[in-house]
């Protein structure tokens, strides 16, 4: 037992959910799974924190069950038969030694074959993403705050206080100061 929900292994997981048909979709140009009892699968999805030897097979039931649900599903794979899983994944995995067919078929290659390295991109992906919206929220905060200092000073002096240069040379240094400070923080340790 895992502590906050299951862990299964493959045999056991294909067990638990029943029976299934994949079906290749016309429109979207892509194969679906349709389960003769969905509730089944939906109380497994739930609990369930593992999969311990996973089949190829496996791993498409549940990346393209999770992402018809609307949900963020991320999977690691390395063999040519996970290629229809990394592609259909939110964001595929792929180990170094994994095939090249894998590699192709993932977004992220993790060069060593520690776990730990994923955990690690995931971090990192997390704090480049926080990091580009605070510089966004900082920009967007200085540029209202020139364009309304220049407005306010036209409608009540008559002349603006800054040339264009003078913008530029703002905007310029408030660029790469904000780039530097808020791009290159690191993750927190807490996430």
């Amino acid at each position: 037992m895992y502590s906050e929900g299951i862990a299964l292994t493959g045999d056991e997981f294909r067990e638990a959910i029943g029976q299934y048909v994949k079906v290749w979709d016309t429109v979207d140009k892509e194969y679906k799974i349709e389960f003769t009892e969905p509730k089944r699968f939906e109380q497994v999805k739930k609990k369930l924190r593992i999969i311990a030897r996973a089949t190829s097979e496996d791993k498409f039931l549940m990346v393209s069950n999770i992402k018809s649900r609307n949900g963020m599903v991320g999977i690691v794979g390395d063999s040519i038969t996970d290629a229809e899983a990394l592609k259909k994944a939110h964001v595929g995995f792929c180990m170094g030694s994994g095939c090249d067919v894998a590699k192709d078929n993932a977004d992220l290659i993790i060069l060593d074959d520690d776990f730990e390295s994923i955990h690690r991109s995931i971090k990192w992906g997390r704090a480049i993403f926080e990091n580009v919206k605070k510089f966004i929220q900082f920009q967007m905060t200085v540029n209202i705050t020139v364009i309304f200092m220049m407005i306010l000073s036209m409608a009540t002096l008559g002349s603006t206080p800054l040339n264009v240069i003078q913008l530029l040379w703002v905007n310029l240094i408030m660029d790469i100061l904000g780039a530097i400070a808020l791009g290159t923080e690191p993750y927190r340790k807490d996430a």
